[in-house]
C-alpha cells in the first residue's frame, strides 16, 4: 500500500469547486475518475483546501492511498494521462501512511489578483474593478486583522453556525504593480469565503468608504453584515500548503 502526496495546479473556471458533488464537475471528482481508470478500483482523494467554484490553484495538495507495485513516477504519469487539460499534477511523492493532505497541514496560503484596467486575455484569472484604489490604505488596514481572532464577520452566516470561526492569520499583505493589485493571505485554516470577504472589505477601505482602523471594529462585531462584499472567485488562487518537515 502506498500513500501518495501530489501537488496540483488547476484552472477552476469550469469546476464546481474541489469537493465531489453529485452531478457536478469537481476537481476531486476528475482526480478520482482518473485514478479509477488506471487502477480499476475506486480511490478517495483528500485535498488540503476545499476551493469553491471558480477558484484556481497553483499549489493544491492532495493525498490518496493505492495498492500497487507501480513506482510513484509511473502512477503520476498514468493518472496525468487521464486528466483533463485544466488540471495538472505538478509533482508526486510517496509519504508515510499517516499523512493526510488536509489534517496534516500547518497552514494554507492564498493570493487574490485584481486589475484596475480591463483585460481580455487574463479575464478568467483577475477581478477587474473600474475605480481607483488606495493600496497604501488597504495595506495599513490589513495589519489590523493579523493574529488569532474570531473571523465570524468574514465568513458566511451558515459557516458561523456550523463550527468554530477562530483562525490564526499570519500573513495579510497588499501589493500593487501598475494596474495589478494582489492580496496574499496565510492562516492555519480558512473559513468559507473568508479570503474573498476580507478582500471585499479591504476594497471598501481602498475606495475611502471605510477607515483602515475600522477593520478591528468590524472583526470584533462578529457579524457578516458589518464587513464588505464577497468578491468574485476568479481572482483567487490556492498558492501553497505548508506541512511539518
Amino acid at each position: 500500500m502506498k500513500n501518495l502526496k501530489c501537488i496540483l495546479e488547476y484552472d477552476g473556471t469550469d469546476f464546481h469547486g474541489w469537493q465531489k458533488q453529485q452531478g457536478q464537475r469537481t476537481v476531486q471528482g476528475v482526480m478520482e475518475e482518473a485514478i479509477e481508470k488506471i487502477h480499476g478500483e475506486k480511490v478517495q482523494v483528500h485535498g488540503a483546501g476545499r476551493t469553491d467554484a471558480g477558484v484556481h490553484a497553483w499549489g493544491q495538495v492532495c493525498s490518496f492511498t493505492i495498492d500497487t507495485r507501480l513506482s510513484v513516477k509511473r502512477i503520476a504519469r498514468a493518472v496525468s494521462s487521464k486528466l483533463p487539460g485544466d488540471v495538472r499534477i505538478r509533482s508526486a511523492e510517496e509519504v508515510p501512511l499517516d499523512f493526510h493532505a488536509r489534517f496534516s497541514a500547518l497552514s494554507r496560503r492564498y493570493i487574490y489578483y485584481l486589475r484596475t484596467e480591463p483585460t481580455a486575455i487574463w479575464r478568467r484569472f483577475f477581478y477587474v474593478v473600474r475605480y481607483s484604489l488606495d493600496a497604501a490604505a488597504m495595506k495599513k488596514a490589513a495589519r489590523y486583522l493579523l493574529g488569532e481572532r474570531d473571523f465570524a464577520s468574514f465568513t458566511t452566516a451558515q459557516a458561523s453556525k456550523d463550527g468554530t470561526t477562530q483562525c490564526l492569520l499570519t500573513e495579510l499583505d497588499v501589493q500593487q504593480t501598475g494596474a495589478v493589485i494582489s492580496f496574499t493571505a496565510e492562516a492555519d485554516h480558512f473559513l468559507h469565503n473568508m479570503v474573498r470577504i476580507i478582500v471585499g472589505t479591504l476594497l471598501e477601505v481602498g475606495r475611502g468608504k471605510i477607515l483602515p482602523e475600522q477593520l478591528k471594529e468590524i472583526a470584533c462585531k462578529k457579524d457578516r453584515n458589518a464587513a464588505g462584499p464577497t468578491v468574485p472567485p476568479n481572482g483567487l488562487f490556492l498558492l501553497e500548503v505548508e506541512y511539518p518537515e
